[in-house]
């Protein structure tokens, strides 16, 4: 007897699926709100470097130099590549591999799109400004590109929880590591990171659960919605 699943949809431990990417859209949604408004994130953004920018110099100045690298379009989007490559081999589906493609190239024009759209300078400059044009500072692209990636990858691979928390506190440290470096103002980093989750999550839903559907579809069983054999070996209805 098949016993129908419990939980409403939940993951292990009671989150609810969309959890994290509702969050995201919310913090991407009031972030944008409040940089265009002057709100407190964005005089935040200016307390953060009231000082002037960090040193470059020293442990701490290489320390996150090396996290930030997490963020690199270059390489966090060659770990998408050559995850899904492998995912798509072993599960002989050249959808699986055209739909990382896709989503890599669609991730890059959304990221990029919104940067020239807001064109804001960086701390770099000295002045928080929008509309200006050579500048894209906001959403921060390394945060962006760190969550997006990382995440999509870990579902790609099928990663165990272990990993998926890696692959997350990464994403979020190097969202802290732009800001630690005077790349990018707070409200960047929070930006950045809500829309790759929101990338990250898209990727999931078209591509991961259609071609690496758990309960079948290829490489898989039979497939999503299948009846499933009773003890005597025939399909209950």
């Amino acid at each position: 007897m098949r016993v129908p699943p419990t939980g409403g949809g939940r993951r292990p431990g009671g989150v609810p699926p969309c959890a994290l990417p509702v969050a995201a859209a919310v913090v991407t949604v009031a972030a944008t709100l409040d940089v265009l408004a002057g709100g407190p994130l964005r005089q935040f953004d200016h307390w953060v470097f009231s000082d002037g920018l960090p040193p470059r110099t020293g442990a701490w100045h290489w320390s996150w130099r090396t996290v930030v690298n997490g963020g690199q379009y270059w390489l966090a989007g060659s770990l998408v590549a050559l995850t899904a490559t492998v995912a798509a081999w072993r599960r002989r589906s050249l959808p699986l591999l055209l739909g990382a493609v896709i989503w890599l190239a669609g991730t890059e024009v959304v990221v990029r799109g919104a940067q020239m759209a807001f064109a804001r300078t960086p701390p770099l400059t000295g002045r928080d400004a929008l509309f200006a044009d050579g500048f894209l500072s906001y959403p921060s692209g390394h945060a962006a590109n760190a969550a997006a990636c990382l995440l999509f990858a870990a579902a790609l691979a099928g990663a165990s929880r272990g990993w998926r928390i890696a692959a997350h506190t990464l994403a979020v440290g190097v969202a802290v590591a732009t800001v630690a470096l005077g790349y990018h103002w707070p409200s960047d980093a929070f930006a950045g990171w809500g829309i790759g989750v929101l990338m990250a999550g898209a990727g999931r839903a078209l591509v991961t659960d259609r071609w690496l559907d758990p309960d079948g579809g290829p490489g898989g069983g039979p497939g999503r919605g299948a009846p499933a054999p009773a003890e005597d070996g025939r399909p209950v209805a």
